[in-house]
């Protein structure tokens, strides 16, 4: 499998959710090719899963106090805190790419697994643990979600690598749901950053999925993108609907 490349952030929170989203459609639907991408949002941000309740999990009033926008994707998973000083990458894939991954979590697991092994150059302790936390010593620094499609798949990764991390006790509550190896931590006590550069951690991700050569760009089907933000990432209903 050979997959297409690309490093793109663009204008917007919602723009940005919606490409992701764009380029699973894409592969379902139009026979596009997998897909790495990574992407770092320029401002704070506090980033919902699909199913989450806006008021369990996030202080609603912190954030408009600090005007940090409040969205939502459309992977699942837990609500994050991201910005300057977290990379996040998309991965698009056949469900048919290797045995065993009609189920989620062999899924969540195979891209996971996969990228740990290439962080592992850079830090040896690395490790998946929980439904899909890439963590050092049980602390963690990178969280995953993923939404499916009935031929294709798509996992959101976020990885922790110069972010302040006191934000997120700002704008966000505790878990209801949490991992056993997390033992009730609060985030300050729960989460770190990788402390790596981020052209270390793009280009360690790369190699774990791109041949080496130079990168096949994948397109921005723009006119997708821009549909996605008109009829649900920028949908008002769509972000407070829970």
């Amino acid at each position: 499998m050979q997959m297409r490349y690309l490093d793109r952030t663009l204008a917007t929170i919602e723009a940005n959710l919606a490409l992701d989203e764009a380029l699973l459609v894409v592969a379902e639907e139009r026979g596009g090719p997998a897909v790495l991408r990574q992407w770092e949002a320029p401002e704070v941000v506090v980033v919902m899963g699909a199913s989450c309740r806006l008021r369990d999990e996030v202080r609603v009033e912190a954030c408009r106090e600090d005007g940090v926008a409040i969205v939502r994707r459309s992977t699942g998973g837990g609500t994050v805190v991201i910005g300057p000083g977290a990379l996040n990458v998309a991965v698009v894939l056949p469900i048919d790419i290797a045995p065993g991954l009609e189920a989620v979590d062999v899924a969540q697991r195979f891209v996971l697994e996969r990228m740990a092994k290439g962080l592992r150059t850079l830090e040896p302790n690395v490790e998946v643990l929980g439904s899909g936390d890439l963590t050092i010593d049980r602390r963690k620094f990178g969280g995953s979600a993923q939404r499916r499609l009935r031929k294709h798949f798509l996992v959101h990764v976020s990885l922790l690598y110069h972010f302040p991390l006191e934000l997120v006790d700002r704008y966000t509550t505790l878990p209801r749901r949490q991992p056993a190896y997390r033992t009730g931590r609060s985030h300050h006590e729960f989460l770190m950053n990788l402390e790596r550069a981020r052209e270390q951690i793009a280009t360690v991700v790369h190699s774990s999925w791109i041949s080496p050569g130079p990168p096949i760009a994948a397109n921005v089907p723009e006119a997708l993108v821009d549909h996605l933000v008109a009829t649900k990432f920028g949908d008002p209903a769509w972000i407070g609907r829970l």
